[in-house]
């Protein structure tokens, strides 16, 4: 018998190493300025700058990071074959430790992004719930695990990179077990 596997849907996320940027220090500096961030409702023990200051990385200081991350958003969607997409807001958030990031998804988004200029590594990874989980119906007993049955993947996240993934895709964090987290988060449209 001829069989052929097609595995229909997948769903994309990539990592980009952000290492040695020229612009981590002056962001970091920037975040480190408490009437930057206030309280933010997905956020326990942290602040953002999500209701303080709508899309910071269009501030001058940070052209190179903003381009450089386009060049990462041009790949995504050349990876994907889809048209070019650019920024529509960014925000930062600063989590302590115990924090987490409830589950929320970027609504409208075409593509999301993550990017970690301050982690300790293995103290509060990214996971992503499956989409189609919920239409699942197959009971899997005694059987060998695969990756159709997982109702949510873990990502070890790294400091300095940049993590980028459908607006749409269901993310939340694990309890920050680190002494301080940040991360750059954005959103993008098309053209």
């Amino acid at each position: 018998m001829n069989s052929k596997r097609l595995d229909i849907f997948p769903t994309t996320v990539i990592d980009y190493d952000l290492t040695n940027h020229p612009d981590r220090d002056l962001l970091l500096k920037y975040i480190s300025i408490p009437s930057n961030s206030d309280s933010h409702g997905l956020l326990d023990n942290g602040t953002s700058s999500f209701k303080v200051k709508e899309d910071f990385l269009r501030e001058p200081e940070f052209i190179g990071l903003r381009n450089d991350i386009q060049k990462c958003l041009d790949d995504y969607c050349m990876s994907l074959g889809i048209s070019y997409v650019t920024f529509e807001n960014s925000w930062f958030s600063i989590m302590g430790k115990g924090g987490q990031v409830g589950t929320h998804s970027h609504g409208a988004s075409i593509i999301s992004g993550a990017y970690y200029p301050l982690l300790k590594e293995n103290t509060c990874n990214l996971y992503f719930k499956n989409p189609v989980q919920s239409a699942v119906i197959f009971t899997y007993k005694n059987t060998t695990r695969s990756d159709f049955q997982y109702n949510d993947v873990c990502i070890q996240i790294k400091e300095n990179h940049l993590y980028l993934f459908p607006g749409w895709l269901h993310h939340y964090t694990e309890k920050n077990r680190g002494d301080e987290r940040i991360v750059v988060s954005f959103n993008a449209k098309f053209y």
